[in-house]
C-alpha cells in the first residue's frame, strides 16, 4: 500500500485510554491519513460518526460504557457506508472466547493490544489490502469469515445465491476508497 492510499482514509479510534489514542492518532497523521478522531467512549464516537465520515474503524475490546463487541455490533447494524467500514479490534488477551466474540461481532481484523505505531500502520494496510466480500444476513453482519485455501469443501452451500452480499466494488464506492 502506498501513502497515497493512505490519504482517502478518514479513521475514528475508539479506545478507552485517551494517551494511547493520541500517541497513535499522531502515527497515523505522521503517515498521510486524511482524518483521525480519538473517542473515549461510545456516545463521543456515535456524535462524532454523525458529524462526519469514516471509512475505517479501531475498536478496543474494553472500550467504555457499552463495550468493544457490543460497539461493533452496532456498527455493523447501522444503515449506510459505516456499516460495511473496515473495523480492526483490538484484544488484550489472545483467548480463543475473545477472538471469536470479535469475530462473531463483525470485526475485520483482530489484534492483540497494546498496539505500536508500526503494528498499527502495518494492520491498517492489511486490513485495507486484505479485504474480503461484505455479508448481510440476519444472524450475521460482517465480512464473510469464509477464507480461501486448498480444503476442499464437501457439504452443501449455503450460500449459492449469495444473498445479503455485498463485493468488494460496491464497499469501495461507498466508502470512497
Amino acid at each position: 500500500m502506498q501513502s497515497t492510499d493512505l490519504q482517502s482514509l478518514s479513521i475514528i479510534l475508539a479506545m478507552s485510554n485517551l494517551q494511547v489514542a493520541e500517541g497513535l492518532k499522531s502515527a497515523l497523521v505522521q503517515s498521510q491519513v486524511a482524518r483521525v478522531f480519538a473517542a473515549t467512549d461510545n456516545q463521543q464516537a456515535v456524535t462524532q460518526l454523525g458529524r462526519q465520515f469514516y471509512n475505517m474503524i479501531l475498536i478496543e475490546e474494553g472500550f467504555p460504557n457499552l463495550g468493544g463487541a457490543d460497539f461493533c455490533r452496532f456498527l455493523r447494524m447501522t444503515d449506510g457506508p459505516l456499516a460495511v467500514a473496515p473495523i480492526i479490534y483490538g484484544i488484550i488477551r489472545a483467548e480463543k472466547a475473545r477472538i471469536f466474540a470479535a469475530r462473531d461481532a463483525g470485526a475485520s481484523k483482530i489484534v492483540l493490544m497494546p498496539l505500536s505505531p508500526t503494528i498499527l500502520l502495518a494492520t491498517v494496510q492489511a486490513t485495507i489490502k486484505e479485504r474480503r466480500p461484505f455479508v448481510q444476513t440476519f444472524g450475521y453482519r460482517g465480512p464473510d469469515r469464509r477464507t480461501t485455501g486448498n480444503h476442499p469443501f464437501f457439504g452443501p452451500e449455503k450460500r449459492v445465491e449469495q444473498q445479503g452480499w455485498v463485493s468488494l466494488e460496491a464497499q469501495n464506492r461507498h466508502l470512497g476508497l
